[in-house]
């Protein structure tokens, strides 16, 4: 009796070590394939930031981009998360390849993106990049005003304040031609009560560096009256894609 009692511990015992066994080993399985996910380290980062650990959850979006490059989501939380703690230089490496994303470009995080410059002392690429938020908006006071503010601190980069300082830009955006000519006369409308010289002229010389015949056609509307001649900025990581500029159906020659 005593050697079958003996012989059923020793079998519950093997039974309980194989059982503890199996269970360690398919724990160290699941968090091996776990370390080796990029979506792991996404949701860690996630999680991070719930309970208010931000700086953590950057280094975690930070594994997750490492294992996936393209893994834009976690790249634009680490690039937001950066800028906000300062890591600027970080941010606007983040927020630059984002440029280049389907469903990002450039007016993605563009407040951040040219603050990042900013704050680095790189006026001269801030506003590089102000100028290419205007092509791409087809029209931005806000930005300008900010070009402006910029300039009056660094007059040595007056020139940056004209559309000639940026060929390749024009080039890149010619098609944008005729509704920066249209903004532009937006400015100067007698039937609107509308005139601003300075804003008619900056935005129209740069239709006229993106394609000299805009000049040449016919404009097809202006703002109504009560309409905002702001373009209005993306949300979130929105491409701009629409212009906010309400339009009559008349056809007037400038």
């Amino acid at each position: 009796m005593k050697k079958l009692l003996s012989l059923a511990l020793c079998l519950s015992v093997l039974c309980v070590t194989g059982l503890s066994a199996d269970a360690k080993k398919s724990k160290a399985t699941n968090q091996q394939s776990q370390v080796k996910d990029a979506q792991f380290y996404y949701n860690e980062g996630i999680r991070y930031e719930t309970h208010n650990n931000k700086e953590g959850s950057i280094d975690m979006y930070a594994k997750a981009v490492e294992l996936n490059p393209n893994f834009d989501e976690a790249r634009a939380k680490k690039a937001q998360l950066s800028y906000f703690y300062g890591r600027y230089a970080e941010a606007i490496a983040d927020f630059e390849y984002l440029k280049t994303r389907p469903g990002y470009g450039v007016g993605a995080f563009y407040d951040a993106r040219i603050d990042s410059k900013i704050k680095l002392g790189q006026y001269s690429e801030a506003l590089d990049d102000m100028y290419e938020v205007i092509l791409a908006f087809c029209g931005q006071v806000k930005v300008y005003d900010q070009m402006k503010q910029i300039v009056a601190q660094n007059p040595e980069l007056a020139y940056k304040l004209k559309p000639e300082s940026y060929p390749e830009l024009n080039a890149r955006y010619k098609e944008n031609a005729k509704i920066m000519r249209d903004y532009a006369r937006t400015f100067k409308d007698a039937r609107n009560g509308i005139n601003e010289p300075e804003l008619y002229d900056f935005f129209m010389n740069i239709a006229i560096a993106l394609n000299p015949e805009s000049l040449n056609t016919e404009w097809d509307g202006t703002v109504e009256v009560g309409s905002t001649l702001y373009r209005k900025g993306p949300s979130g990581h929105d491409e701009v894609t629409e212009v906010e500029i309400n339009q009559k159906s008349s056809t007037v020659k400038d």
